[in-house]
C-alpha cells in the first residue's frame, strides 16, 4: 500500500493555497485556449511554457496539467455552444451536446453534464491508474513469446472486427499498412 502514502502526500503538496490558485489560473487560461478551434491542449501547453519558466518544478508542472485539462474542456464549449468541435474528441459532442442546448435550450445543462462527465472520467481513470498501472507492468514484463502473440492476435482480431467494411478489406489494409 506504498501507493496510498504516496497519494496522500501528493493530495498534501496539492492542496496549499499558492497550487490552488495556479490550479485555477491554468484552468481558465486552458479554457481560454480550448475555446480557440484548432489549437487545442498540447499546443496551448506549448504556448504558455515560458508562463513557467521561473516557478518551482511542482508548481510548474500542476498549472500546465491544469492548462491541458482547461483547454479540453474549452474544446467541448465551442463543440455544444456553437456546433464547431474545438478537439477532435469534441466531435461527438456535436450530437448530443449542441441539440441539447439549441434545440431544447439548455446550454447550461450540456455544459455542466459535459465538465461533470468529463471530471469524473478523468478522477475515475487517475484513481485506477495509480493504483493498477505498477501490477499491471510488472506481469505484463513476465510475458513471453507465446502470451505476445496472444496480444497480437487479439489485437488484430479487434482490428478487423471493429472494421466497417468486409473482414478481408480490413485484412488487406493492415497487410498494406506494413509494408
Amino acid at each position: 500500500m506504498e501507493a496510498v502514502g504516496l497519494l496522500l502526500y501528493g493530495f498534501k503538496v496539492l492542496l496549499t493555497w499558492k497550487t490552488l490558485a495556479l490550479m485555477m489560473v491554468g484552468l481558465t487560461l486552458g479554457i481560454f485556449v480550448g475555446v480557440l478551434p484548432g489549437l487545442g491542449g498540447p499546443n496551448g501547453v506549448a504556448i504558455l511554457l515560458p508562463l513557467t519558466f521561473t516557478m518551482d518544478p511542482t508548481s510548474a508542472i500542476v498549472m500546465l496539467s491544469c492548462i491541458y485539462w482547461g483547454a479540453l474542456f474549452g474544446g467541448a464549449i465551442t463543440s455544444i455552444l456553437f456546433n464547431i468541435p474545438g478537439e477532435p474528441w469534441a466531435v461527438v459532442l456535436l450530437f448530443d451536446g449542441f441539440p441539447l442546448a439549441k434545440r431544447l435550450g439548455k446550454p447550461g445543462l450540456a455544459l455542466a453534464s459535459s465538465f461533470v462527465s468529463s471530471f469524473l472520467g478523468a478522477l475515475v481513470s487517475t484513481i485506477l491508474f495509480t493504483f493498477f498501472a505498477l501490477p499491471i507492468a510488472l506481469k505484463a514484463l513476465e510475458f513471453g513469446p507465446a502470451e505476445l502473440f496472444a496480444v497480437f492476435v487479439l489485437s488484430f482480431a479487434t482490428l478487423i472486427g471493429l472494421g466497417a467494411e468486409a473482414p478481408m478489406k480490413s485484412v488487406l489494409t493492415l497487410r498494406r499498412a506494413r509494408s
